[in-house]
């Protein structure tokens, strides 16, 4: 179950101004989680099964990896 959190709003304010933000912080702080609470599309980088297709992908097109609904 997700907690609301103070960045909430702050992520929600910076999305609708620029339509991309980049979230930083010590591990485990819910980075992920947050970003998944407002996200319409997700792309996984790490998951092994997908890296070498995801690299492949960014060096042909990267555009390609950016396909997808956006939150805005």
């Amino acid at each position: 179950m997700y907690r609301p959190r103070i960045a909430d709003s702050i992520l929600a304010r910076r999305l609708k101004g620029k339509g991309a933000v980049l979230i930083q912080g010590p591990k485990w702080c819910g980075k992920t989680t947050t970003g998944e609470q407002v996200a319409k599309s997700i792309l996984y980088m790490s998951k092994p099964e997908d890296v070498k297709s995801n690299l492949t992908a960014a060096d042909i097109n990267p555009s390609k990896l950016l396909e997808g609904k956006t939150s805005c």
